[in-house]
């Protein structure tokens, strides 16, 4: 395999996502434990997540690939960087290694067994679910809804493999953040993509309900999360840096959708999408500071 090949197959599978994942996961486990719990079992339960999500981006470019040639041009399928077979194959592989890496790791580390093998099976699920037809859903905000659940999935991995499902206040409002934020920041996305979606016959939402309608949910989506931010922030269930560092993602958000409320452009919707995974980003950081 030459060296352009390999860095297709690495860009097929967004590993810069999987490291947001990876973090997701340590701080679920960590705000479970309120503090560093065991290492092993850190490091081993982030790893599952990250080899979770490495395969649902291959599944969704395979499926999406169509799409991706307006909306993504530049991707592996639609460059000619990879082939349809290469990815097909790269997806079956990671069906066959994911199932038994989530009970080898479950079963092996000091982890709350049963609870996390069914999370982990279902946030595996989920991969199928929204890419692999005819179940997918490509319908409207359920869509978006159904890509939402990845992170606070694997968040709640986290949790219960310290905590088995003893699942308390505390996490429910940690767990609403990420479904918000996530399933906002795909909203976005589907913005950007809107010409492909329309070419492929896919009834997203900024298809059904209109693109400015669109943004305005996900901005009221995300200000509804800002409220649980603060609302966590007053009840102190974490210490003051997450205080600190809370205040900020509330910052960078508001300022986010401003900025784009005075900018309004459509053809920047995957650029908005990354700003707000940022955000996502600065949240978890938040949680596992805020734990320690």
């Amino acid at each position: 395999m030459n060296k352009k090949k390999l860095m297709a197959y690495i860009r097929l599978e967004r590993p810069q996502y999987s490291v947001i994942v990876f973090l997701i996961a340590c701080a679920g486990m960590m705000a479970a434990y309120k503090g560093i719990p065991d290492l092993a079992s850190l490091v081993g339960v982030g790893f599952l997540f990250w080899m979770i999500l490495n395969t649902a981006h291959p599944v969704n470019d395979y499926f999406d690939r169509e799409i991706d040639k307006i909306a993504r041009p530049d991707a592996p399928l639609p460059s000619g960087d990879l082939s349809p077979e290469e990815a097909k194959k790269d997806v079956i592989l990671h069906y066959m290694i994911v199932p038994p890496l989530i009970i080898l790791i479950a079963k092996v580390l000091p982890v709350e067994t049963i609870p996390l093998i069914i999370v982990a099976f279902f946030g595996l699920a989920l991969t199928a679910i929204y890419s692999v037809p005819p179940i997918r859903t490509r319908r409207g905000i359920l869509k978006d809804f159904i890509a939402g659940l990845s992170t606070p999935t694997t968040f709640l991995g986290g949790w219960v493999a310290i905590k088995g499902w003893f699942i308390n206040t505390e996490a429910l409002m940690l767990l609403c953040v990420y479904f918000i934020l996530a399933s906002c920041a795909g909203m976005l996305a589907d913005i950007h993509d809107i010409k492909g979606e329309k070419v492929v016959g896919c009834k997203t939402l900024p298809i059904k309900i209109g693109i400015k309608n669109t943004f305005n949910l996900s901005f009221f989506m995300t200000i509804l999360s800002v409220l649980i931010i603060l609302i966590l922030i007053f009840m102190e269930w974490l210490n003051r840096y997450f205080t600190i560092l809370g205040l900020f993602v509330i910052l960078w958000v508001i300022f986010l959708y401003a900025k784009c409320f005075v900018n309004f452009d459509p053809e920047k919707g995957r650029e908005w999408n990354q700003k707000l995974l940022i955000g996502l980003m600065l949240y978890t950081i938040a949680i596992i500071i805020g734990s320690v």
